[in-house]
């Protein structure tokens, strides 16, 4: 006869996260006041390093602020990604207040999982002003693009999180 684990339950750490979670649990923020989103953008790159396209801005809803919580990276055909990740690097703009999120543009490479099986993430917590336009600007090393690569690639980050209503009902 098997006797039951004791489990003892875990505590999330104080801070934003339980007065978040405190905020949905008690009504605070009501079902009507949240939305989840998954903005994408993506950019193709040509075999000399040219950018030919890359995801428009994305305007964000009026009535709430956009809250991203995580960015996530991704690379087409990961397995034959090769040393591409490594020249292409990007950063998030809040064209509302015509500010770059992070302070240097950021490697794809250390958004990938070299093993390509699961994408790495980055966690963190910004907050934008309602109806802004959101975009992600990319950056090609085209001097060794051609040399160390030679082939079109796309590219791709996700800014995971919530809109959250600021206005009321």
């Amino acid at each position: 006869m098997s006797t039951p684990i004791d489990r003892v339950p875990v505590a999330i750490p104080p801070g934003s996260l339980v007065q978040y979670y405190n905020d949905l649990a008690s009504g605070v923020l009501a079902p009507e006041d949240m939305r989840i989103e998954d903005l994408q953008f993506r950019v193709q790159i040509d075999p000399a390093g040219n950018i030919t396209f890359s995801t428009d801005p994305i305007t964000l809803v009026s009535r709430y602020m956009f809250i991203f919580r995580r960015v996530v990276g991704f690379v087409m055909d990961p397995a034959f990604a090769g040393s591409a990740p490594a020249l292409v690097s990007f950063n998030v703009r809040e064209n509302g207040r015509n500010f770059d999120i992070f302070k240097k543009p950021v490697s794809i490479q250390s958004l990938i999982n070299p093993s390509g099986s699961t994408p790495a993430e980055w966690d963190g917590v910004y907050s934008t002003i309602p109806g802004t336009d959101m975009e992600v600007t990319w950056f090609v090393d085209t001097a060794r693009w051609a040399a160390l690569v030679g082939a079109s690639k796309e590219f791709g980050v996700q800014l995971l999180g919530d809109y959250v209503a600021c206005a009321p009902r």
